[in-house]
């Protein structure tokens, strides 16, 4: 019975950190490193910072906590991990082609895989009874239903009228069409994620406790992100932002944080998921 993270689990984490730090600088430092329109320019050397100053450190935490056997860094890891293969997913899909694509397209294989492994590897039994009684399956189940309500009426008042109107969404116009590469991706999983998080929660189910809590992660983790690279965008008027979409942007942020902290609290973290004879144990979905 093993108390740690793979070997692999531990190698491809650390390429992650390696590669994500290496990609970073050189969006940060290297002239004409991108190639995208110039108002487009900020958001990313935002986007490169808050990955470089929050994701690499977080995730080297987790990976150190949950290699050291603690269910409570095991979460971090993976809610760090969905941070990174979300971030990396966008980048790959949405930056102008430079000499670091293939990098950004194993980020994301890297990051994604990872979290798979992570996610098969975790005995959702075992948060279940860490947690159950401490995280209310009221409270949490309504608000990631809100966020996933809110996100979806968000995106698509984007680009449902357009669409009727047979003209372009504003932010296409304002930033190119790489723009609604978040929309797609949070339309397509995160949206999703949130709803089925939510309903297994409300449920009771151990999967339910997992993977809110991850994805409640993954909005902490995503906030400076999201709230750097929206004032930049605003203070130099690339983009239209009402007073009531920075609201419902940021307010939920707020909530996300505020949750998942009490969410890690709950755990003592002291045991890891584990497996039996190194098979791991998945339970029944």
């Amino acid at each position: 019975m093993t108390t740690s993270l793979s070997r692999w689990q531990i190698g491809t984490t650390i390429a992650i950190l390696v590669l994500s730090t290496v990609s970073t600088l050189l969006g940060l430092f290297r002239p004409g490193h991108y190639r995208d329109h110039p108002d487009f320019l900020t958001a990313l050397y935002v986007q490169d910072l808050t990955i470089l100053l929050v994701g690499v450190p977080v995730l080297a935490l987790g990976l150190l906590l949950a290699s050291r056997g603690s269910l409570r860094g095991y979460l971090v890891w993976l809610g760090a991990l969905a941070y990174m293969t979300y971030m990396w997913a966008s980048i790959a899909f949405s930056v102008a082609w430079n000499e670091f694509f293939l990098g950004y397209v194993v980020l994301f294989g890297l990051s994604l895989f990872a979290l798979i492994s992570g996610f098969a590897g975790i005995d959702e039994d075992q948060v279940y009874r860490e947690i159950h009684g401490r995280v209310s399956p009221v409270v949490y189940p309504g608000f990631l239903w809100a966020i996933a309500l809110g996100l979806a009426l968000l995106w698509l008042g984007d680009l449902v009228p357009p669409l009727i109107e047979g003209t372009q969404p504003t932010i296409v116009d304002e930033l190119g069409e790489q723009a609604t590469v978040s929309h797609a991706i949070d339309l397509a999983v995160l949206v999703p994620a949130l709803s089925i998080a939510g309903y297994w929660l409300w449920q009771r189910r151990p999967w339910g406790y997992v993977v809110g809590g991850v994805v409640l992660l993954l909005g902490t983790l995503l906030a400076p992100s999201i709230t750097g690279m929206t004032v930049v965008l605003i203070l130099e008027g690339e983009i239209t932002v009402s007073v009531w979409g920075i609201v419902f942007t940021m307010l939920p942020l707020v909530i996300a944080a505020a949750l998942a902290i009490n969410y890690l609290l709950a755990f003592g973290g002291k045991k890891p998921p584990q497996s039996i004879d190194g098979i791991p144990a998945t339970g029944e979905l």
